[in-house]
C-alpha cells in the first residue's frame, strides 16, 4: 500500500483519533491536523474563517511530500462508518490509480439550483494523486471561498440549505436540525463551497472520480450505511463523536 500524507480538519481532538492513528501508523508518510476549536491543543490551531475549507487550505500548504494525499475532515468519526471507509481506501491505495484527476465520495443528483453542479464530489474526503494536482487543488479552492464572499444566493439555493436544516421529513436532512441563525449562515457558505469547489475543480480539467470507482458493492453499501448513520444520529438513537 502507497504511503499518504494525511490531513485533518477537526474541532477538537475525535475519540476515536488515537485508534485511526494506530491502525494508520503504518500507512502514513506524515499527518497533519488543523483544529478548529478555539483554544484547544491538540493538533495546530485553525484560523476557522471559512471553518473546513480554510482548515483545508491551511493543510494543503502545510504538505511536504509529493503525495499522495489524503485530506478529511472529523465527520470520519461522526457520520461515516469509519471501519468499512478505512477498507475501502486500503484496497483503494493497493490499486493503481490515474494520477490526473480527484477523488472522492461522489454525488449525484439533479441540480436543483443554480449554484449546484453534478455530479460532485462530497467535501469530506478527497484524495489527491500528487503535488502537480495539489497545487491545482490549492488554487481551485482559493477561487472557490474567494467567489463565496461576493455570492449571490439563489432564492432556490436558500430554501434547499433551510429544507435540509429544517426538514419537513424525517428521513432527510442534515445530522442535527437547527433554525439557529448562525448555524444557517454557516451551512450557507460551506454548502456553496463544496459545490463551486466542484465547478472550479471541472473548470481546471479535472475529472472527479469515486473512491470507490473499482470496490461498487462495497462503496454502494458504505452509502447506506452512511445514510443510515446519519439519521439515527438526527433522531438521537446512535450519537456520535
Amino acid at each position: 500500500m502507497e504511503k499518504v500524507e494525511w490531513g485533518w480538519v477537526v474541532m477538537g481532538k475525535p475519540k476515536q483519533f488515537d485508534q485511526w492513528q494506530k491502525g494508520w501508523k503504518a500507512g502514513c508518510a506524515d499527518v497533519h491536523i488543523v483544529n478548529n476549536k478555539r483554544g484547544d491543543s491538540f493538533g495546530t490551531s485553525g484560523s476557522n474563517d471559512y471553518y473546513e475549507f480554510s482548515g483545508y487550505l491551511e493543510l494543503v500548504k502545510s504538505m511536504q511530500t509529493e503525495g499522495p494525499y489524503i485530506i478529511a475532515n472529523d465527520t470520519w468519526f461522526k457520520t461515516h462508518q469509519s471501519v468499512l471507509w478505512g477498507r475501502l481506501l486500503r484496497n483503494f491505495l493497493s490499486a493503481d490509480v490515474r494520477k490526473d484527476c480527484v477523488f472522492g465520495d461522489i454525488r449525484t443528483e439533479p441540480s436543483e439550483f443554480v449554484e449546484k453542479p453534478s455530479p460532485y464530489l462530497s467535501s469530506w474526503i478527497f484524495y489527491i494523486p500528487n503535488k502537480a494536482v495539489l497545487m491545482q487543488f490549492q488554487a481551485c479552492l482559493e477561487r472557490a471561498i474567494a467567489t463565496a464572499k461576493e455570492a449571490n444566493f439563489s432564492r432556490q439555493y436558500l430554501d434547499y440549505v433551510s429544507g435540509w436544516l429544517q426538514p419537513k421529513n424525517r428521513f432527510y436532512g442534515w445530522h442535527i436540525q437547527s433554525s439557529s441563525e448562525a448555524v444557517v449562515s454557516r451551512k450557507q457558505t460551506c454548502i456553496y463551497i463544496e459545490h463551486q469547489l466542484n465547478v472550479e475543480l471541472r473548470k481546471a480539467g479535472f475529472e472527479l472520480i469515486s473512491l470507490g470507482v473499482n470496490q461498487k458493492w462495497l462503496y454502494f453499501l458504505l452509502r447506506w450505511v452512511d445514510r443510515l448513520q446519519t439519521r439515527l444520529n438526527a433522531w438521537g438513537l446512535f450519537p456520535f463523536t
